[in-house]
């Protein structure tokens, strides 16, 4: 081939590759919260960098079934370990507590009390009303039957509590509306379970019982009939914390994957179905998407299937859907 050739076929295959579309990126984030929007009829993704700075805020992007899209506006001020829901009785999105960077001293942490609401065609607003003290680790899902977000769950930002508190968000703010049932604990998951009408929690940690003792890790399984919490099983899965979590419309069985079952330690990648009576574990074949802490895992109910994205630990950026059978990488 003479020079001349190589550099006619150069040539020809840089045009070629401005031609071809760029490959689909993900968000690339390290962190961040999630929920499915019935209006969009798309899951939504709200996060930002692992590091952000103070006054930073997040962006928000939403599930088109083949790639995140980013959406014009701004989300709420930056922050980590926070909570989202989507309230459909009032229609909008619902982002809780979380840390962010102090803008007196960047290289701390505060935890916040604030919480953000976002109608569509709106941008995000901090709500007026009453507000929980400052927490983050907490865990929250809508509530259908009582047709309210809930929230369990956190750690205070002083550390001092794990508190073990029921609160439910009304148009005036966040009313507690138990105290008892489950232990106190962070990063449990919640899942709200459309044929038996009720809120079925499962895992997380608690705070150490005294100086020098290690943190304990749950499998209890709980459901919330909307007045009160009601232990309904202990065993299955194994202990964990940081796991995703869902509601199977289709199958109409609640799904459990992946966790933590030591701090940062011990990792998980089984995956668990509850009916209403039992765990049974999932046997799965194929590609999956590995050990996740702390991932993105919503029910996409416009496409009937559950939708995971990333996870903290090694700053992944694939996402992966699960169609009843299998789990799916989506090629970007």
């Amino acid at each position: 081939m003479t020079l001349i050739t190589l550099i006619v076929v150069a040539v020809q295959m840089l045009a070629a590759a401005e031609r071809a579309p760029a490959p689909a990126q993900g968000p690339g984030v390290t962190r961040g919260i999630a929920y499915y929007d019935p209006t969009l009829q798309r899951v939504v993704l709200v996060a930002g960098p692992g590091q952000a700075r103070a006054g930073d805020r997040d962006r928000v992007w939403s599930w088109t079934g083949a790639r995140w899209e980013p959406m014009p506006d701004s989300g709420p001020a930056a922050r980590t370990n926070a909570a989202a829901a989507y309230d459909a009785r009032r229609r909008v999105a619902v982002v809780s507590g979380g840390a962010r960077r102090s803008a007196a001293d960047s290289t701390v942490f505060e935890v916040v009390a604030e919480t953000w609401e976002q109608r569509a065609g709106a941008g995000w607003q901090r709500m007026a009303g009453s507000e929980l003290r400052p927490l983050d680790h907490q865990s929250m899902v809508y509530d259908e039957r009582r047709q309210a977000v809930l929230m369990f769950g956190g750690i205070l930002g002083d550390r001092s509590v794990w508190p073990s508190e029921t609160w439910e968000l009304r148009p005036g703010g966040w009313v507690r509306v138990a105290t008892e049932g489950p232990a106190g604990r962070g990063r449990t998951a919640l899942a709200y379970d459309k044929v038996r009408r009720q809120v079925v929690l499962f895992g997380g940690v608690g705070a150490p019982p005294g100086p020098n003792q290690p943190q304990p890790f749950f499998n209890d399984t709980w459901v919330w009939d909307s007045t009160s919490w009601r232990k309904v099983a202990e065993g299955g899965p194994r202990a964990r914390y940081a796991h995703g979590m869902v509601y199977d419309e289709r199958a109409g069985v609640v799904l459990l994957y992946s966790g933590a079952a030591a701090h940062r330690g011990a990792p998980l990648s089984d995956m668990w179905q509850w009916d209403g009576r039992q765990w049974t574990e999932i046997s799965l074949t194929g590609p999956t998407p590995g050990y996740r802490y702390q991932p993105i895992m919503v029910y996409d109910r416009a496409r009937g299937k559950t939708v995971l994205y990333g996870g903290i630990d090694g700053g992944k950026d694939d996402t992966w859907e699960w169609d009843g059978r299998q789990w799916r990488e989506i090629p970007r």
